[in-house]
């Protein structure tokens, strides 16, 4: 009887990281787009959607680093080790999103905020992992060197990771040439621009204006039948050679 209890503790706790996770990673995006208002629209199972990757990934890595340690095929120790390794990538992986090591383009960036994100994941379901060994193992005393393994969990996962992939999500889907967003054919009403779609809310669509300038966007929010029509978000492929 007692699993049920913990089974239920375990997904609310999972629930909760993923919507924080979610609504920090949807912050930073609406903001780096200058629509910081645009969070507020986002309801609670859109953020858990958001953040679904990382929170499977932690459960994945907390799951199976556990069945190595109860097997005996991994110690404690070598479980920290491989930790503080994925922490250290996933540190430069957000670095360089970031350009400390040079300029990215924005689809680059994206591709390694987002890579880097999920190395921080997998450490975090290992230090879970093994903090629940240690709890187990009562004799093994925990070390300043474990505090410090949580304390860049709560920094970099909680803070640092969401924040910097929405930001590289909102830099991608920004850029006048390269954005993926879908190209919106608004009717008669609205002024006939390069609108693109940024999502939609129910039965709203907010829709963004694309501009050299990230101080001249301009955003819409607009009701989904006086949009004509939208483009598809498939790009055409390169020419072979």
């Amino acid at each position: 009887m007692e699993l049920l209890p913990r089974a239920i503790a375990a997904i609310l706790s999972l629930s909760a990281l993923g919507y924080f996770v979610g609504w920090r990673e949807a912050n930073s995006y609406y903001t780096t787009l200058g629509a910081a208002w645009g969070v507020a629209s986002v309801s609670p199972l859109a953020l858990l959607q958001l953040s679904a990757s990382t929170i499977v990934t932690v459960a994945a890595a907390a799951f199976f680093s556990q069945i190595l340690v109860l097997d005996h095929k991994v110690s404690l120790r070598k479980l920290s080790w491989f930790c503080a390794a994925c922490l250290g990538i996933a540190g430069i992986l957000l670095a360089a999103s970031q350009g400390l090591f040079g300029y990215a383009p924005p689809s680059g960036a994206h591709i390694l905020a987002s890579v880097g994100s999920q190395f921080f994941a997998i450490s975090a379901g290992v230090t879970i992992s093994e903090l629940i060994g240690h709890i187990r193992q009562s004799s093994l005393p925990i070390s300043s060197g474990h505090l410090w393994l949580i304390y860049w969990f709560v920094l970099t996962g909680l803070f640092w990771a969401p924040d910097r992939l929405g930001e590289a999500r909102a830099l991608r889907d920004a850029a006048p040439l390269s954005s993926p967003l879908p190209v919106v054919e608004p009717d008669a009403s609205l002024q006939q621009s390069d609108w693109r779609l940024v999502q939609l809310v129910g039965d709203k669509a907010i829709l963004m204006m694309l501009t050299d300038e990230a101080q001249n966007r301009r955003f819409r929010m607009v009701d989904v039948k006086d949009v004509k029509s939208f483009g598809s978000t498939i790009k055409p492929s390169a020419a072979k050679k």
